[in-house]
């Protein structure tokens, strides 16, 4: 009653099995440091239906800390944080610009840059809330 091993059937899944497994080291990234920091000063865009494309620019650990220490109002670090992300890649933009802006405007690019601007981008469901970040391969 014992069976006898196809050994042709054996050899053929274990280089499907070892197949797969380089096709999963190709798609695993080395985290570098260096080249995050590069890649985080591009200017970035989005769009959003009612204001077109959106240019940014991501703030760094350090003007994030700036800003948290300068400014202990959370409506004054709202503008902050917007200026500094809008204007690296808007011109001529002033803090007095950003303040001039009427407030559903502020609020739908605060609400858009920190969702869907952000380093790691919400990805949306299939129901549409926000579902959790997932790398990118």
């Amino acid at each position: 009653m014992s069976e006898e091993i196809n050994w042709g059937k054996v050899t053929e899944m274990e280089q499907v099995l070892q197949k797969d497994d380089e096709e999963k080291l190709k798609r695993v990234r080395v985290f570098n440091p260096k080249e995050l920091v590069k890649r985080a000063k591009e200017i970035r865009e989005l769009y959003d239906d009612d204001l077109g494309v959106i240019r940014y620019k991501l703030l760094t650990y350090a003007q994030l800390n700036e800003i948290m220490e300068k400014h202990p109002e959370n409506k004054d670090r709202s503008m902050q944080l917007l200026f500094k992300m809008l204007a690296p890649a808007s011109e001529g933009l002033t803090l007095e610009d950003i303040k001039a802006m009427p407030y559903e405007v502020v609020a739908r690019l605060l609400t858009k840059l920190t969702k869907e601007g952000s380093f790691f981008p919400q990805k949306q469901s299939a129901n549409g809330s926000a579902a959790t970040p997932s790398p990118k391969p």
